[in-house]
């Protein structure tokens, strides 16, 4: 028996509430900025399963691994207090990437995809790819190995295989990317492994052609949620349909007016022809923003109001007005980076924390100066998107370890780990290795020495923690001797310490749990670095901050050519420029600094651009201009201490 529904509706609007008793049929949900979409999902979900569909028949499904881990925390919540027994099972909630995953661990087997398949980072298929490029002679003046991997990458995204892909071949590059594109499967195949790409490509083809597989995951899952749908690619798309052709209960949530990812091949129209995908759509939308003052959500609606390819809805807030916007006009990016400083410091002054402020910025190398300013005025930062703790060289030194107590055939984490720290097995005998030569008595303790580390960890697996293995490992290696001298090596001794520690939350023993770390691992995002506890200043791309809100937000660089882009200037595509000028006006609450400068050094070149468009977008009387303000005193310092 339930607690009862009160709970579920008590503090929705009538717009929400229609959201979330609309449970049958699909649904599209426009959700405008700040408008509660993660409320409605997470009620929604809490809804069906009060009214008796089993949690692991309800599918949910969200862009980043931050927005998932919220998702399952608010409806953990709301069960809790509706139903009589709090211990229910949660239903399946990830991203795209992880739910192929979880597809694909349970019938890749179709694909001879081992179970325990290693996923692959960039930086490991950007390695694989210069290897094959040297195997095949491949003029890298003539054919960039990047230009090749980035369009495989998009052969993926829809779904077309190699054989594909060399009957379509009408040019020596088209013909070469074929030729690669089947080495490069080999290779994968070989090793066990996936890309990015493969998490979504191959469920699909899973589906497509193994009715049986089709069936019985369609029957798992009779309530579909898909958020951020105008985010999806045609491989997600194609996903969303195949799974959701049976029950046809399927709820998408998304804004047109934030799509902003159409450069990793997000397909907007999506979400405008869903009605036409999905005929009987009940459409709901979501105008009410909770998040912003009145002007940011007027600027912001004024801005968008001059996009074509959109749907008619208008954002609406019952917030105060609030301050106005602020535009500051610099002499270049040094006193541009002055001036934000000194800003943030007044705002630390009236009494907002550092974690609630951002600097977002249309490229990453805008951050330089920006950083350096900061650093001298004693501001903590928090930069989201440059090295993350999982790209550090001794993270994944001792990653690849675990990769290769997972999965004996990954050939690169061997790689990577056979030698490291150094005990004399250099490229040559590796590659005597790899294929398959005689190797001296010499040689082979050599590889023994590291073969025993190896096989030692996989025998811990079954009666030890994750996290006591790789203890193990960091010192039957040599790392805790190796990094044991000067100030540096300790940090990265550190550093492959806390990575252990992240394992302590996974219960029982190694075995169980070594293949769900590596994927979480494998599938962290640039969001995954944005911490809310922390009490720092956020700096970070405007795309890294879709999702996020803060108090205080600094956009920086409003100058043509920086943003809107310079590969911007037709019409699509300042379309998409200015979707993502809205998205980073309704990131913030309650204040908002526009900054540019009249030149300004970037790319090693000196810059004099005009005021962005986007300004004069923004109206007169929601603005106020400010030019050469006073910069701040060096002596001047605030504590960011609580």
């Amino acid at each position: 028996m339930n607690k009862g529904e009160f709970d579920i509706f008590a503090h929705l609007n009538p717009q929400q509430c229609d959201a979330v008793k609309t449970t049958e049929g699909p649904v599209l949900v426009l959700a405008g900025a700040g408008s509660g979409k993660t409320r409605v999902i997470a009620h929604r979900i809490a809804n069906i399963i009060t009214k008796g569909t089993p949690p692991e028949h309800v599918l949910a499904v969200t862009f980043t691994n931050k927005a998932a881990k919220e998702m399952k925390e608010r409806i953990r919540s709301i069960l809790e207090k509706t139903l009589d027994d709090p211990t229910t099972t949660l239903p399946f909630v990830g991203t795209f990437h992880s739910l192929g995953v979880h597809i694909l661990r349970e019938h890749g087997h179709l694909f001879s995809l081992p179970k325990q398949f290693t996923i692959l980072d960039r930086d490991d298929v950007v390695k694989l790819f210069k290897e094959l490029c040297e195997e095949h002679e491949v003029n890298v003046e003539l054919y960039d190995p990047e230009a090749i991997r980035n369009m495989i990458s998009s052969l993926k995204n829809e779904c077309v295989g190699p054989a594909t892909t060399e009957e379509r071949s009408s040019s020596p590059f088209e013909t070469l990317v074929a030729k690669i594109y089947a080495a490069y499967e080999s290779r994968l195949h070989t090793m066990g492994a996936c890309d990015f790409d493969d998490l979504l490509m191959k469920p699909v083809l899973l589906l497509e052609n193994h009715r049986d597989v089709l069936e019985y995951w369609q029957s798992r899952w009779t309530h579909m949620h898909i958020d951020e749908y105008q985010d999806t690619n045609h491989a997600q798309y194609r996903l969303t349909r195949l799974l959701s052709d049976k029950h046809h209960n399927l709820c998408v949530v998304g804004d047109v007016d934030q799509a902003i990812y159409s450069w990793r091949g997000a397909d907007f129209r999506n979400i405008l022809n869903f009605e036409r995908d999905f005929p009987g759509t009940h459409v709901i939308a979501l105008e009410d923003n909770y998040r912003s003052t009145k002007t940011i959500i007027d600027a912001a609606a004024s801005v968008i109001s001059r996009n074509n390819e959109r749907r008619p809805t208008t954002l609406r807030t019952a917030n105060p007005l609030g301050e106005k916007i602020v535009i500051m006009v610099y002499e270049d990016e040094r006193k541009e980076a002055l001036a934000i400083a000194q800003s943030l410091h007044d705002h630390a002054r009236k009494g907002i924390p550092a974690r609630e402020m951002a600097i977002l910025y249309r490229t990453n190398a805008q951050s330089r100066a920006i950083e350096e300013q900061l650093v001298r005025s004693r501001i903590p930062y928090k930069l989201v998107g440059g090295v993350r703790f999982y790209e550090r060289k001794e993270v994944k030194d001792l990653m690849a370890y675990l990769r290769c107590v997972h999965n004996p055939n990954d050939r690169l984490a061997w790689q990577r780990a056979v030698n490291t720290p150094t005990r004399g097995i250099g490229k040559i005998l590796q590659q005597k290795v790899l294929r398959g030569e005689t190797l001296s008595p010499i040689e082979t303790n050599k590889l023994a020495v590291f073969t025993t580390i190896i096989d030692e960890a996989r025998q811990l697996l079954a009666t030890h923690t994750l996290h006591n293995v790789m203890n193990s490992i960091l010192t039957k290696s040599g790392f805790r001797e190796l990094y044991s001298k000067t100030p540096e090596d300790l940090e990265r001794l550190g550093n492959m310490e806390e990575l252990a520690s992240v394992a302590e939350k996974y219960e029982g023993h190694a075995a169980d749990t070594l293949s769900t770390f590596l994927e979480e691992v494998s599938l962290a995002t640039d969001q995954d670095d944005v911490d809310d506890k922390a009490n720092v200043v956020h700096l970070m791309t405007i795309h890294a901050a879709k999702g996020l809100e803060f108090s205080y937000v600094i956009i920086a660089g409003m100058e043509e050519g920086i943003f809107p882009h310079v590969l911007s200037r037709d019409e699509g595509r300042m379309e998409e420029e200015r979707r993502l000028f809205y998205v980073a006006l309704t990131r913030a609450k309650k204040e908002l600094l526009l900054t540019l400068t009249s030149r300004r050094m970037l790319y090693g070149e000196l810059q004099f651009n005009d005021p962005s468009r986007f300004l004069g977008e923004l109206p007169e009387s929601l603005t106020q201009v400010q030019v050469n303000r006073s910069l701040l005193d060096d002596d001047v310092f605030v504590s960011y201490d609580e």
